[in-house]
């Protein structure tokens, strides 16, 4: 099962009003593989399809007409078993059975300690899955499966089974047979209904098991093998939003990138726009947050990145110079044929990252925008895209303090410098270095986290005002003797589009402040790691 919180609003594809896609399925063979899977006529198909292959595998399983009883009513006993098909259900009896014998077994060596006779606690403790099972306290009648699934022999052949029976090529081969009757009317209108609006996106590289999760790879819990029949990679509608905000910067950067090398003064309102957001991460994030200790470790003064001159420095025309605010070649141009001693000490440390700080501004920026276009999202509103990001953001921190410190200076430089005695320092330093490398994980942590709640509190709140709006028009039935609706609908409808609208607009802003506070905290984590505490 995919984890929830890492797919808060993910899906495998993208909704739009139904009159814009409707669906107009004529048959099953004509459903999409994913869909004929969730189909009730499908699942006891390959109810079937398993339960004949386990027989030929000599599997001890109860008559086939109480196992289809078995398995439907396990599947409604639960939400969570919703549309699970067979396999799942004798998996779910083993890892039961699993659990059961860990208590039967303690149980044993328990009674076994009260005892008098030492080979008795041996014995308990060395007992297994097979005594169990075979023992007078296992009534289940699927004890026999269980007992062949925990070996070795059984498990290619059990894994084999299952890729066939719930593989798309079985659901194909279920489409084909012409010997299985039709989908009555009804249930294709009802699926065609149900399907439209949603535009479905094309997976070659996995399989789905439905709408909203990936068919994921099965591994043994005893051997690790994995099948590889149900490896596969699949495509998610937030996968898709995320590579479009990425070509769009790769094309809009690449072309503000040909404009600043062809020299001039910005020109058009696109790229002064995109320049003066570059200049703003430049000076107002990444220099504050990187440059601040960058001269004091080499020994330099407080303007060693200063851009010194013999003529023409600090001279009205040509401007006042100073704390990195321009860069040494363009200074160069500016002043013509004036001297200019350059320290040949390679970029600074804002100059190294303010590459990475504008991509991850631009790409957190463009997800947050994109959950305000009608029927997309925000990527951001998941955890699994803003715990990726912290965790690049980790990677790049420590990659950036390995290249100035070394591997191991790296690390202990995560300890602060302190004067203790000789007798102190051994023991209080290593307690010191794992409570930082703990904050250290907590810090990015925290950083995916908020990123994360801000972006999905606005989305809920959005949700809420328009859950004020449908209630309206429930309170809508309520009408006078007159036959004329209570004018307090009216006031709910007008409160709700009013504040749909102005939270929109809230959100915008959101969508430009997340992304500047988590471009600032990155930076600030990353001159963490590459200066001296």
């Amino acid at each position: 099962m995919a984890d929830p919180v890492l797919h808060i609003k993910d899906s495998y594809f993208f909704e739009l009003p139904k009159v814009l896609a409707p669906a107009t399925y004529r048959s099953r063979q004509d459903f999409p593989e994913v869909w004929v899977k969730l189909d009730p006529d499908f699942q006891k198909w390959e109810f079937g399809k398993l339960y004949n292959s386990l027989t030929a595998m000599q599997a001890a399983l109860p008559p086939k007409d109480q196992a289809r009883d078995d398995w439907q009513a396990w599947v409604h006993s639960s939400h969570d078993h919703f549309t699970a098909p067979f396999d799942e259900f004798l998996e779910t009896k083993y890892q039961q059975h699993l659990a059961d014998f860990q208590v039967w077994k303690q149980g044993k060596v328990a009674t076994a300690k009260l005892g008098e006779e030492a080979g008795e606690l041996a014995n308990a403790e060395r007992l297994r899955l097979d005594d169990y099972l075979n023992s007078a306290d296992v009534s289940d009648p699927y004890a026999g499966f269980s007992l062949l699934r925990q070996t070795p022999e059984f498990q290619a052949q059990w894994r084999q089974a299952q890729a066939e029976a719930g593989s798309y090529a079985a659901v194909r081969e279920y489409q084909q047979d012409e010997s299985i009757p039709e989908w009555p009317q009804d249930r294709i209108d009802a699926y065609n209904y149900h399907l439209s609006g949603k535009v479905l996106i094309p997976q070659p590289f996995g399989e789905l098991r439905n709408l909203h999760e990936a068919e994921s790879s099965i591994i043994s819990q005893e051997t690790n093998w994995l099948n590889r029949d149900h490896f596969g990679f699949a495509i998610s509608k937030f996968m898709v939003i995320e590579v479009a905000v990425g070509l769009v910067l790769v094309l809009l950067f690449g072309w503000l990138g040909k404009r600043l090398l062809s020299g001039g003064a910005p020109r058009g309102k696109a790229w002064n726009l995109l320049e003066m957001f570059v200049a703003f991460i430049r000076d107002e994030i990444a220099r504050p947050a990187l440059d601040g200790h960058h001269g004091g470790e080499h020994g330099d003064d407080a303007h060693s990145h200063d851009t010194h001159t013999h003529a023409g420095q600090g001279h009205p025309e040509h401007g006042h110079i100073g704390h990195g605010h321009m860069d040494e070649d363009a200074l160069a141009d500016r002043i013509g044929h004036a001297t200019v001693v350059k320290h040949d000490r390679g970029p600074s440390p804002s100059q190294r990252y303010t590459p990475f700080l504008c991509t991850i501004f631009f790409f957190i920026l463009g997800c947050n925008l994109a959950g305000m276009l009608p029927w997309v999202g925000a990527p951001t509103g998941t955890w699994a895209v803003t715990l990726a990001l912290a965790v690049v953001t980790l990677l790049v921190g420590a990659a950036g303090g390995m290249r100035q410190f070394g591997v191991a200076g790296y690390f202990l430089n995560q300890v602060p410098s302190m004067d203790l005695p000789w007798y102190i320092g051994p023991i209080l330093k290593p307690v010191i270095f794992a409570i930082e490398m703990l904050g250290l994980i907590i810090k990015h942590w925290v950083l995916s986290v908020r990123l994360l709640a801000n972006m999905l509190a606005g989305h809920m709140v959005l949700l809420a005002i328009m859950g004020i709006a449908f209630g309206s028009t429930a309170a809508a039935g309520f009408v006078a003797a007159d036959g004329s609706v209570s004018p307090w609908w009216w006031l709910a409808a007008s409160l709700s589009v009013v504040g749909c609208a102005l939270l929109s607009l809230l959100e915008l802003f959101v969508a430009f402040l997340q992304a500047y506070v988590f471009t600032l905290l990155s930076a600030l984590f990353i001159g963490a790691a590459i200066h001296k505490h």
